[in-house]
């Protein structure tokens, strides 16, 4: 912008000198008697054409330096911090645990937590390895549940050794014994009481704790999971 305002004044310099050069050339050829009769009065009139166009130049050149001139005095003006993006994460400088909630397990059993995940209302759902479902509610929002609902209980053993689970649409996608369910809420009681089978023959556990763990969506549909065994990560190719 100091650039901008530097040219133009130049530039409105250069061309008022050049008129005044017009006008002593012109003065100097009528007394040298070396223009006509009819010449002084062409050139005047051409001269005075050129001095008004000249004026129209400053003019505007005038008017574009002052708008720099504005401009340059309204950023010097605007704090410094307004130039500066602001962020909107803020680096983590420390962190606790604290108890948001809890459902029931049992070791004997292995019925021990394997996946979290959140259903379309923000709850967080909460999956067993042997294919118990709970919601975790925190309905008067002070920032801990206040409410676990077992939503499935897969009283048929549908799932067995569930290693993840994610929400798509109001389905529940869970990744069990080598297997992909979809879990539904046929009658929308808030309990998930049908299981569709998806696709099965996926890596399977030799052993619960050798399962293939873990299922993660991305943003464009892919799914992918893991092989505990072999530590290959996998994409998890669904067919219509």
């Amino acid at each position: 912008m100091l650039r901008t305002l530097v040219y133009c004044l130049s530039l409105a310099s250069l061309a008022l000198a050049l008129s005044a050069c017009s006008a002593i050339e012109l003065r100097e050829r009528m007394a040298d008697g070396t223009a006509t009769a009819a010449g002084p009065a062409a050139e005047a009139q051409a001269t005075a054409a050129a001095l008004g166009a000249t004026a129209k130049v400053l003019a505007a050149d005038a008017t574009e330096s002052a708008a720099t001139a504005l401009a340059l005095e309204t950023a010097a003006a605007l704090p410094e911090s307004s130039a500066t993006p602001v962020a909107t994460t803020a680096a983590f400088s420390s962190a606790e645990a604290i108890v948001y909630g809890s459902v029931p397990v049992d070791s004997d059993r292995l019925n021990t937590i394997a996946a979290l995940a959140f259903d379309a209302a923000g709850d967080l759902l909460v999956s067993t390895r042997a294919g118990e479902i709970y919601r975790l509610r925190d309905a008067d929002a002070d920032g801990l549940a206040d409410e676990s609902r077992l939503i499935f209980a897969d009283e048929a053993e549908a799932l067995r050794q569930v290693a993840g689970i994610f929400r798509r649409g109001e389905s529940i996608i869970a990744l069990n014994g080598g297997r992909l369910s979809r879990l539904d809420d046929s009658d929308g009681d808030g309990i998930y009481d049908r299981v569709t089978l998806l696709a099965e023959a996926l890596p399977a556990e030799e052993t619960a704790l050798l399962a293939s763990n873990g299922i993660v969506e991305a943003p464009d549909g892919r799914l992918f999971t893991a092989n505990l065994k072999s530590g290959e990560i996998l994409l998890i190719q669904l067919r219509e």
